[in-house]
């Protein structure tokens, strides 16, 4: 515990914010014969994670404007999310982009993940 931060600081905040969503591993792997992607998708469960979405957020790269994220999640270090991992919740599916593991001061806090909506 570093300077009376603690895990439990988030855990009482996740346990005030938590939803319910439809959670899905997903496994990427090469074709040996053709070298394309391969996709699969894990039976879904229930997990619980903060979700939230916010308005259309751009960042300006050498490309012009990249779309931030549609939506996001906070998930508890211990759920072990991933990157192209999916979720479905009330009625959308989205996959997980990038995973930022969060830290206050030395305190591995959570998983904050940039997500979009699946087309």
């Amino acid at each position: 515990m570093a300077l009376g931060v603690s895990v439990n600081d988030f855990n009482q905040i996740y346990a005030d914010f938590k939803r319910t969503v439809s959670y899905s591993v997903v496994t990427k792997t090469t074709d040996p014969m053709t070298g394309s992607e391969i996709s699969t998708f894990a039976t879904a469960s229930n997990k619980d994670v903060i979700f939230f979405k916010e308005d259309r957020r751009y960042l300006f790269d050498v490309q012009g404007l990249v779309d931030v994220a549609d939506a996001y999640i906070i998930a508890p270090t211990t759920m072990g999310v991933a990157r192209y991992d999916q979720f479905t919740i009330d009625g959308e599916t989205y996959y997980i982009e990038q995973v930022l593991r969060r830290y206050v001061l030395t305190v591995l806090m959570q998983d904050y993940c940039r997500c979009f909506k699946v087309a």
